[in-house]
Formats: structure tokens, C-alpha cells, sequence
């Protein structure tokens, strides 16, 4: 009934509301205003609620907290809220006395305990010579322009063609110009390639020690094989999008050169408690027992740096008296400035380790910026 939704207040204007619920025009006169009327009560009608005088209006008393006064209990109430507020400042003031002489925060602003930190973060200064180092290996390049530099003239592009053609591969394009020992290395042929040899979960099921030995360790889903696999330029090593999916050692070896071993995802992993807690131990028995380990590579996501899990995995390096380098990866992914500060940062913190390399290797598997330097730390150690 439209005449009751106009008479519970809705404020149409009289002219709307005339036109809408007026009955025939012979019966009833003309409006005589155009205000818009307050709320009725529901004995009027419709059609008096628009056409009754100023006179016949009801009126509407004001109650006394409509006129600024409060109850005896509202005052009451509201003066202990006053008290508590005073109470709290105080002893807000008292704890700012006792952290900062004078009572307030360093000039900047907050302090550093109360900075985010990703603040933390974009206040690390930026090193001019490692930023022009990352343009230099155009190790933040996305794959697009990472093609445009490799296909720079004809000559590469009609190798890249051949490779996709005869070689039944393509090696990442910024993964060119190798020299002829790193191409001995990875091998050109089949049976020269990467070649698997045995899975572990127990230091008797490891194979014998002959070779030197690498390994690559690092977080859940970190990319650790698909960076073996890019920079030894095959397809051997089991990768996945889903975290914990390499769940033993996994012995791989370039013939008659190197032993390259991918160790088990620290962190979060699809795969049980138990049998996590059973890797660290097998961890630590290998970077504790394996003679012929010569380094162990920690790959660090560039994205997100050094986490609690890193940390303590480069404390049991240390304590196993393990020569290890860290890698950040993925840096195709991230911007110049920061990854130049995620450099800075993790450098920093490799300062207390007596066994870390303080030579940061920055690269992308997916690219291939950054692989030739990697490639070529594999051929020195192959050599000891």
C-alpha cells in the first residue's frame, strides 16, 4: 500500500507525492506547499499526511539528552571514562620516559622496534657497485627481455633454432657463450649428460665417496632442481610446482667430473613430521661425515631473503664445519633496488660465519642470467 510507505517518513517531495496518491481531481484541491513533511504516526493517512497545515501538525518533543544533558548514570559513566583515558596516557608517557631520554621517539619518527619490516627493508642504503653489478649480469631481466638481448643478431637465433631442433632442448637464453671446459663439463652429448646414480635416506644407502661432491640445499620449493637442472643443462632432476616433492638425497653425477646431490626441503613441505625431523638428521650426518663434500650451495629465494628456517640451517652448516655460498634466486623477479638491498642484507648477516663464501652468486633459472658464473664455481670445485 504506497500510501503507508509515504506516511512512515520516507520524504518525498509534496509535488512526487501528490501526483502519486492523489485520488480523482475533481474530489480534491491542489496542494497548497512544496515542503517535504516528518515522520507521522501511523493513524494518518496518506492523503492528510500531504495536504494538512503547519497547525495540524504534531508536535515533537525533545528529550533531555536530545538537548545536550546526560542521565545521572551517562555522566557518571562518562567521567570514568575520562579517568581511565588519563590513567592510560600516563603510563604511556611513563614507559616513553623510560626508553627515550626526553620522553620522545628518535627524530624519523617511531623507533626501529615499532618499523615494519618491509619499512626495514626500504631503509637499507643501496651499494652502487652491487646494483651496477646486477645490471651488468641483467639478472633481474624478465624473459622477455632476456630473448631480445640473447637474439640480438642472426647468428644466435638460428643456434637457438638449432638447438630446439637437434638437441631436443633449449637452454635458457641468457645461458650462452659458454666456454669449451664449462661445455666439456655439462656435456654435449647424451651419455656425457647428468646422469643419475642413487636415492638415500640413510648415510649406508649413499654412494661411495670418489668424485668431489656439491650439494644444493635450501627451503621447501625454493627451485634448487630446477637449477640443477638449468645449469647443468638437462632434464634429469624431478621438479614440481608442490613443496617437499624431493624427499630423499638424490646422488646425481656429471661423468668423471662431479658429484651433485639434491638434498630435501627444510621449512614447509607436503610430507610427514616425522619423517622431516628424520631428514635434518640425515642432514647433519652428511655435512658432518661426507669427506668428499666440498661445498654446499644454500639457495635463498630473492624475493623474501633470509627466513628463520635459512638461519638456522647456516648455523648447522656452521657447526659442521661446512664450507657453503649462498645463491639468491628467482631474481627475475624482483626489481633492481631490491634485490641490490636483499644483497646487502644477507651479506651483512654472512659476516658472522667463519665457513661462509662472502661472494653472493645472484641468478635465474628460468632466464639464465647469473648461471654462467654458477657454472663456473662447479668446474673449480670439480678440480679439488
Amino acid at each position: 500500500h504506497m500510501s503507508g510507505w509515504a506516511m512512515r517518513g520516507q520524504g518525498l517531495p509534496c509535488f512526487v507525492s501528490s501526483f502519486l496518491f492523489r485520488p480523482h481531481q475533481h474530489h480534491l484541491p491542489p496542494p497548497a506547499h512544496t515542503t517535504s513533511f516528518p515522520a507521522l504516526p501511523s493513524c494518518h493517512s496518506g492523503y492528510r499526511a500531504l495536504h494538512m497545515s503547519s497547525d495540524e501538525k504534531p508536535k515533537i518533543r525533545l528529550g533531555k539528552r536530545a538537548k545536550g544533558k546526560l542521565s545521572p548514570a551517562q555522566a557518571k559513566a562518562a567521567a570514568k571514562n575520562a579517568a581511565l583515558a588519563k590513567e592510560r596516557e600516563s603510563a604511556i608517557q611513563e614507559l616513553r620516559n623510560q626508553k627515550y631520554p626526553g620522553g620522545k621517539p628518535p627524530a624519523g619518527g617511531a623507533g626501529d622496534e615499532q618499523l615494519s619490516n618491509r619499512a626495514k627493508f626500504r631503509q637499507t642504503p643501496i651499494d652502487p657497485k652491487i646494483l651496477e653489478r646486477i645490471r651488468a649480469e641483467r639478472v633481474c631481466n624478465q624473459m622477455g627481455q632476456a630473448m631480445r638481448f640473447a637474439q640480438r643478431d642472426v647468428a644466435q637465433r638460428a643456434e637457438a633454432e638449432k638447438e630446439k631442433s637437434f638437441k631436443g632442448f633449449a637452454r635458457p637464453p641468457m645461458y650462452r657463450d659458454l666456454p669449451q671446459h664449462i661445455v666439456d663439463m655439462v656435456g654435449e652429448r647424451r651419455k656425457d649428460k647428468l646422469t643419475f646414480v642413487a636415492g638415500a635416506l640413510r648415510m649406508d644407502q649413499m654412494p661411495p665417496e670418489g668424485l668431489p661432491e656439491v650439494c644444493f640445499c635450501g627451503r621447501s620449493n625454493v627451485g634448487k632442481s630446477s637449477l640443477i637442472n638449468a645449469v647443468t643443462l638437462s632434464t634429469t632432476v624431478r621438479s614440481s610446482d608442490k613443496p617437499g616433492m624431493t624427499q630423499q638425497f638424490n646422488f646425481y653425477q656429471l661423468p668423471r667430473r662431479l658429484m651433485v646431490v639434491d638434498l630435501p626441503g627444510y621449512g614447509f613441505a607436503f610430507a610427514d613430521p616425522h619423517k622431516m625431523e628424520g631428514w635434518r638428521l640425515l642432514m647433519d650426518a652428511y655435512n658432518g661425515q661426507r669427506k668428499a663434500l666440498k661445498r654446499a650451495f644454500v639457495v635463498i629465494d630473492a624475493r623474501h631473503g633470509l627466513k628463520q628456517n635459512d638461519v638456522e640451517f647456516l648455523n648447522r652448516l656452521e657447526r659442521s664445519k661446512t664450507s657453503f655460498q649462498v645463491i639468491l634466486t628467482k631474481c627475475d623477479l624482483v626489481k633492481e633496488d631490491d634485490l641490490a638491498r636483499r644483497h646487502t642484507l644477507v651479506l651483512d648477516h654472512l659476516q658472522g660465519y667463519s665457513k661462509a663464501l662472502k661472494t653472493i652468486r645472484m641468478l635465474s633459472a628460468y632466464t639464465g642470467a647469473g648461471l654462467k658464473e654458477l657454472a663456473q664455481d662447479l668446474y673449480s670445485l670439480s678440480l679439488k
